[in-house]
């Protein structure tokens, strides 16, 4: 079903790749372990609590690891105040920084709701978060 929105969503979804499923757990020493050794992911996790990145051993997809704690630093805000579903994430690659603050930009003019502005993390990577209508925080970001 077309709804009026989607040439405006179709528009500005162009070039993107939906990279990464992010999940917000309360302990990753556990949740780790749980997806390697039964679902076949694999990682190079140091053991950092807060954040590890796992991979499909066959696609390469990643699945994300994050405690809430560490996406409420990121965001910069407490996660109660947001009214979005803290369980998951998703992230969708676009191919450079520019590209970032352009689909910023877009979503901001289409009226899509902005969690948090672009910006550009110590490890390289620029990324702003959004939510969809129902709450899922969702990521637009490049590395």
């Amino acid at each position: 079903m077309k709804s009026s929105t989607d040439d405006e969503f179709d528009r500005i979804g162009e070039k993107m790749k939906l990279d990464t499923y992010g999940l917000f757990v309360k302990d990753l020493t556990v949740m780790v372990p749980f997806y390697c050794e039964n679902l076949g992911f694999t990682t190079e996790w140091d053991g950092n609590p807060d954040h590890a990145d796992l991979f499909d051993k066959v696609t390469g997809f990643r699945l994300m690891l994050s405690h809430r704690k560490f996406i409420e630093e990121l965001l910069g805000k407490e996660t109660d105040e947001l009214d979005l579903n803290m369980r998951m994430e998703q992230a969708f690659l676009v191919g450079s920084h520019a590209e970032v603050d352009e689909k910023f930009a877009a979503f901001k003019l289409a009226g899509i709701k902005i969690i948090s502005e672009p910006v550009t993390y110590p490890w390289g990577q620029r990324a702003f978060y959004f939510a969809d209508p129902e709450g899922n925080l969702s990521e637009i970001f490049a590395e």
